[in-house]
């Protein structure tokens, strides 16, 4: 029958029933499934909210109000060893592949702590957060770290940005290296917890809650809100469904609740409904489930079975608490406290430190550890059959007798044959004779290919000057084209007003010699012969000027 089991830890300050018969234990594995059972204790540990991450072979637990982490082997039952820091540390998280290759801390200086599990390289951020970092969380594809603080801010990391050798160039217009890429300030308190969603792809989600009583779901790749909830209490523990659906938080009475995405009607996603987005929801008070006694405490840890129908909380009284998600109510009372968490020997070195080589070095004593485990007992005989001798001599204590002869006997068949004739130095001097003419003969090929390069790149330039001087002649033609038409515009409207001119002129002659007429008629004189004795006057020049003017079009 399968099996399932979670890790808890206890606070030295916590007054917790078990303290009697689980002196000095700081932390407990326990079987909650199929049956409810202590299987394993761990020693001298410490630990607070936050503070616990667990690998399949490796439980780190770092040690309350103090800068020292704790390293415990699952499958040996011990401690490996004790690693000093230069902060201390209110939250921790392991990232990297599934046996957690990078243990990220969170210093009550604000920065995070980058620690390789397998070098002992160590990698420190900027102190980007003003209060301590009480919230880290990495994302399903270890590229992002999550750290919330109590300075209501979430910062997003890219953890391949920190651990590279190669930093960014710093300046006044750039980001300096190992700083956030991203800053989340929607929040008005102390950030409580950060939950992200399960998948692996483009659209993953995070959730994060506040002292100021919300629950915010966001897109930790853009910044983009996608949820408000209003909270009745202040919550101090979250955990996400295994299918993103729902997620569930431990509030400070000791009641939990759980909030549906999918409660509102959409016809879409409505964490992309851009409807529900715009208004915040407000999950109803009585919808919580209320713990057995008044004296639980704060519900300062959440996780959920495999199957996502039992919820797990730790309380404030050292009890951990078992909910049925199905019939929304407590069901049992499990034990002690607790938090869900391969490394060779840890070893820290000072000399690894950020700036202690040059910017794109990767140091000279720079190693990589690794454990390689022979197949288990419980392997099944077709697989242990399948195991190369690479494997096989890699999981022996020492070099294999097999592997030697093997290896003498080549040794022996290659003295040989150098030894016969000097032929294998001929065939030597042959191959590097035929390496060098083709080394030759490339060589003469890329010289070829740069000449036409060059004759197609001159061709190129004088087209390209051709071009230049031709575009250059039409703008200079179409400026004297453009002079002239505005000269021709000029003449024409001098024309046009002279025009005029001569037409008022000619109307005021041909006045007066009406008047002229008429009056000469008035007087008993003849008009005829005043009006040609006026033209007399006149002169014949410019009454034939006006008379050709007047005929121009």
């Amino acid at each position: 029958m399968l099996s399932e089991c979670f890790i808890a830890s206890t606070l030295a300050s916590a007054k917790t029933p078990s303290a009697a018969s689980l002196r000095d234990v700081g932390i407990c594995l326990h079987e909650f499934q199929p049956s409810s059972s202590l299987r394993s204790t761990f020693k001298k540990s410490s630990t607070a909210p936050n503070c616990l991450a667990v690998s399949p072979a490796h439980i780190f637990a770092a040690q309350s109000e103090k800068a020292i982490v704790h390293v415990y082997s699952r499958e040996k039952g011990n401690q490996e060893a004790t690693i000093p820091f230069p902060e201390r540390i209110r939250s921790i998280a392991l990232a990297g592949s599934k046996n957690g290759d990078i243990l990220v801390l969170g210093t009550e200086g604000g920065r995070l702590i980058l620690w390789e599990v397998c070098t002992g390289r160590q990698v420190a951020t900027t102190a980007s957060h003003l209060r301590p970092v009480t919230a880290l969380v990495v994302d399903p594809s270890s590229n992002f770290i999550l750290s919330g603080s109590s300075d209501a801010s979430i910062h997003v990391w890219s953890l391949v940005d920190l651990l590279s050798f190669t930093k960014p160039p710093s300046g006044r217009d750039r980001q300096p290296p190992n700083s956030p890429i991203r800053t989340f300030s929607n929040h008005r308190a102390a950030i409580s917890a950060i939950a992200v969603g399960h998948s692996s792809g483009r659209y993953n989600i995070a959730v994060s809650v506040a002292q100021d009583n919300t629950a915010i779901a966001w897109d930790y790749r853009t910044g983009h809100v996608l949820r408000t909830f209003l909270l009745p209490f202040s919550a101090v523990s979250l955990t996400l469904d295994p299918v993103d659906r729902a997620f569930y938080v431990g509030y400070t009475d000791g009641s939990v609740q759980a909030v549906d995405f999918y409660k509102d009607q959409s016809i879409q996603h409505p964490l992309h409904d851009a409807s529900l987005q715009a208004t915040p929801s407000q999950p109803p008070t009585e919808d919580r489930w209320l713990p057995p006694s008044s004296d639980s405490g704060a519900a300062h840890t959440l996780t959920l079975s495999y199957d996502g129908m039992t919820l797990l909380s730790g309380h404030e009284n050292g009890k951990v608490y078992s909910w049925n998600v199905g019939r929304r109510k407590y069901a049992a009372t499990v034990a002690t406290r607790l938090i869900p968490l391969q490394t060779f020997k840890p070893r820290y070195d000072h000399t690894l430190l950020e700036n202690s080589h040059a910017a794109g070095a990767v140091p000279v004593d720079y190693e990589f550890s690794t454990h390689l485990l022979p197949p288990s007992a419980s392997a099944s005989r077709d697989a242990r059959a399948k195991s190369t001798w690479f494997a096989e001599a890699a999981a022996h204590p020492y070099f294999p007798t097999s592997m030697l002869d093997q290896g003498l006997a080549d040794l022996s068949a290659l003295g040989q044959t150098a030894g016969s004739n000097g032929a294998p130095t001929q065939s030597l001097n042959l191959a590097m004779e035929v390496d060098t003419s083709a080394k030759d003969a490339q060589i003469a090929s890329l010289e070829r290919e740069l000449a036409t390069l060059k004759q197609k790149s001159s061709v190129s330039d004088t087209a390209r000057q051709a071009t230049t001087d031709e575009v250059t002649k039409l703008r200079s033609d179409l400026a004297n084209l453009h002079d002239y038409i505005s000269e021709l515009h000029g003449k024409q409207e001098q024309s046009q007003r002279e025009k005029i001119q001569r037409q008022a002129r000619k109307e005021e002659r041909a006045t007066q010699q009406r008047e002229a007429w008429f009056a000469s008629e008035k007087k008993g004189k003849n008009g005829d012969a005043v009006l040609r004795r006026m033209e007399a006057e006149a002169g014949p020049e410019t009454s034939d000027s006006d008379d050709q003017s007047s005929d121009e079009p």
